[in-house]
């Protein structure tokens, strides 16, 4: 019996010793808190905030972040309004102790600069009996929503296409495309043809903006995309996608729909967006990561002949995509513009 209450007073001592006298000293831990986006924000996109002990662990699931004071559920905060806020932390080391952040983050957080853009490749084909369903809806949707561009990606098939692109098996490998037709939304999943999908794409914000600027005069192409940063995006690897293509193009298209009259083929049709050339890799250019940083603009240049691929320079228009990802990149957004034109942000 003596034995037994021995053993209880032992245990009632070290639950009722303190963290120092257990070898635990709160003054001498540390931590740190950041975000991968840096310390310029946008409102209404998600920011993650982590937290790391001084040996580089990750300890974000034990620390809660507060903004301006407010505690964040999660690690995950949404911005609503513009102005400067402060983030900081506190460790819950159990036990009713907790640690605070050995430092602050001193945000900036402003409205989204850039409208989104919204492009929908289609991977289509002459040959393609049923790709005049798509091209019709393409037609209707763009003609009613200026910030959605499509590209129509042409395949040979087992037949002749007078428009083939020769990276189309390259690109249908990379995402996926094992039938015609497919159109991609923002090279991230198949395209449903109804316009609402795509409203989902253009009501989210952007945290990156592109504009071109092109002149041709007959011999010389000068081409210039910038792409400019609302964020400090230097942790996810951003590349830069430039193509031509070109407008007006006819050739019979063969249909088994409804659409354009139910006529099969189609006599002459006009074939509108087709990809005819890549200037930078068919999945971008990296862009070096200290130029994705808040309101630095990112330029990218070509001057020479009028790609080859192209059979009437002034049907000829341009495609910029901002995209990020190695496997398969996904755009972040986009903007298109005819030959001799200069776009805004």
């Amino acid at each position: 019996m003596k034995k037994k209450w021995f053993f209880i007073g032992i245990l009632l001592l070290f639950v009722g010793c303190n963290k120092e006298e257990r070898g635990i000293d709160p003054e001498s831990l540390s931590f740190t808190i950041y975000s991968p986006y840096g310390t310029h924000y946008i409102t209404r996109y998600e920011i993650p905030f982590y937290a790391r002990d001084a040996g580089g662990n990750d300890i974000t699931a034990n620390v809660t972040f507060y903004v301006n004071g407010q505690a964040v559920e999660g690690n995950v905060h949404v911005f609503d309004s513009p102005g400067d806020y402060v983030i900081t932390a506190k460790w819950d080391l159990g036990g009713g102790y907790e640690k605070e952040a050995a430092d602050s983050i001193r945000a900036s957080v402003i409205d989204p600069r850039h409208p989104t853009y919204v492009i929908i490749e289609d991977f289509t084909g002459t040959w393609c009996v049923n790709c005049p369903r798509v091209h019709y809806k393409l037609e209707q949707l763009t003609a009613r929503e200026p910030r959605v561009f499509s590209l129509a990606i042409h395949n040979r098939g087992n037949q002749t296409d007078p428009f083939h692109f020769e990276g189309v098996e390259e690109l249908a490998s990379v995402y996926g495309i094992t039938g015609y037709p497919t159109p991609l939304i923002n090279r991230n999943e198949i395209w449903n043809e109804e316009e609402s999908h795509a409203r989902q794409y253009l009501d989210s914000v952007r945290p990156a903006g592109l504009r071109i600027a092109s002149s041709y005069d007959g011999a010389l192409l000068d081409l210039t995309v910038k792409v400019r940063f609302d964020m400090d995006l230097t942790r996810e690897g951003y590349k830069l996608v430039v193509y031509a293509s070109e407008n007006g193009l006819l050739a019979d298209q063969a249909n088994a729909t409804d659409y354009y009259g139910g006529q099969n083929p189609i006599p002459d049709f006009e074939h509108n967006h087709v990809l005819r050339h890549a200037f930078t890799a068919l999945l971008g250019d990296p862009i070096p990561s200290e130029q994705c940083v808040f309101d630095n603009e990112y330029t990218w240049h070509y001057s020479g002949p009028m790609p080859p691929e192209v059979s009437d320079p002034a049907q000829a228009e341009f495609t910029a995509m901002l995209v990020k990802g190695e496997e398969k990149p996904r755009v972040v957004n986009v903007k298109q513009a005819p030959v001799n034109t200069r776009t805004d942000y």
